[in-house]
């Protein structure tokens, strides 16, 4: 086999710098990794330590370390999808022949990671993915917005298939790549969507992945109450919702490596604040949020507005497939009132979810995940709920 240089990109912002410098290490001490380019928002403390840290981890191993600003590429915020598409268009106009994409904020990461992924790619996969066992109560935007939005819209595609669309982990032959690089759809999705966008786009283009297992798992910082990520669901659930209509290849590659057992450390924690986000909860509504609210159903209007009181049971799975229904129909990109009613719903089926599914242990919680996204692709396949 021809010898494989590899570009790795680890976009960042206000991070952990030992993470990150460590991180950096690791990748420059791959045999396969010919570069590691770190793409930094903007100029802070992450950026200078990074910055300084570059030329004794590109001596000591051997590997070119270059940081840099991202690029103002796409239409939407300017968020981490400007940083990957940096790193992407960065990576074409290059002579290496893959590229790599890390979080910065992996406790866990190592060299394995890159391997793991690089001899998928020998086998001729145009993108492999990583995913890893996650706590029950971690990866809510994935389980409550992306998957269940793929099987609702995608049913007959390997969208609803895929373990964790919206995993930053991910490696992309040369190919993948220029094919990615020059579609708008990617290039255009500035923010937290671009995750979702380069999964649709890869599916949409006939591309084949393959998702590799990662058992040490993704040990990260996780979110204090849920408002951390209220930005993150609502340009996650857009990017989905703006797919609508669209009918993707159905018959994309795909395949999975099987899992391993999850380690304990990761089965028992816990994703987010649930105090905290409790908190969160409006007790009172505008006569503009009581007016979208009265587009949903019955039975979840009037659980909306008592569940302040923490009767929250009433958002269930089928329930949330109901709110989705809606959603998808009636919301209103850029309306504050649509975004906050998003939110709302989602918290209190994240919280439904925690309080009546997660506390029957890890592997209780991860059946019914799997089995509520099987659910809403019978349904949307068939016009029939399960029983």
């Amino acid at each position: 086999m021809t010898a494989v240089s590899s570009l790795v990109v680890i976009p960042f912002w206000s991070e952990d710098t030992d993470v990150v410098v460590r991180n950096v290490n690791h990748a420059a001490s791959h045999p396969r990794v010919g570069e590691v380019l770190c793409v930094g928002r903007e100029v802070e403390s992450t950026y200078a330590a990074i910055e300084e840290a570059a030329p004794g981890i590109a001596q000591s191993t051997d590997t070119a370390v270059k940081v840099i600003q991202q690029e103002r590429i796409g239409t939407k915020r300017p968020g981490k999808g400007d940083g990957m598409n940096t790193g992407l268009l960065y990576f074409v106009g290059s002579d290496h022949h893959r590229l790599h994409f890390y979080d910065a904020d992996i406790t866990t990461f190592d060299g394995s990671w890159i391997t793991k992924t690089e001899r998928a790619a020998d086998l001729g996969h145009d993108m492999v993915r990583c995913y890893f066992p996650r706590s029950s109560t971690d990866g809510m935007i994935t389980w409550m917005i992306t998957r269940p939005l793929f099987a609702k819209l995608f049913w007959d595609t390997p969208l609803p298939r895929i373990d964790q669309p919206l995993g930053g982990e991910l490696l992309l032959s040369r190919s993948a790549a220029e094919a990615l690089s020059s579609d708008r759809r990617v290039l255009d999705q500035s923010d937290w969507g671009i995750d979702t966008a380069l999964t649709f786009t890869t599916v949409d283009l006939g591309l084949s992945i393959y998702e590799a297992y990662i058992p040490q798992g993704k040990v990260h910082k996780l979110y204090g109450a849920l408002t951390d990520i209220r930005t993150m669901l609502i340009e996650c659930f857009e990017a989905a919702k703006g797919f609508a209509g669209t009918r993707p290849h159905p018959d994309s590659p795909h395949q999975v490596e099987p899992p391993e057992r999850v380690p304990a450390e990761i089965a028992d924690k816990v994703g987010y604040d649930k105090a905290g986000t409790v908190a969160l909860l409006l007790d009172s509504w505008s006569d503009r949020q009581s007016d979208i609210l009265s587009r949903f159903p019955t039975p979840i209007e009037s659980g909306m507005k008592g569940a302040r009181n923490g009767d929250v049971s009433f958002m269930d799975e089928k329930r949330w497939g109901l709110a989705l229904d809606t959603l998808l129909s009636d919301y209103q990109t850029g309306d504050r009132d649509w975004e906050e009613m998003l939110f709302q719903l989602w918290i209190i089926r994240v919280l439904a979810y925690s309080q009546d599914v997660a506390t029957q242990g890890y592997d209780e919680a991860m059946r019914y995940l799997r089995e509520t996204i099987f659910g809403y692709v019978y349904e949307s396949k068939t016009g029939h709920t399960l029983d």
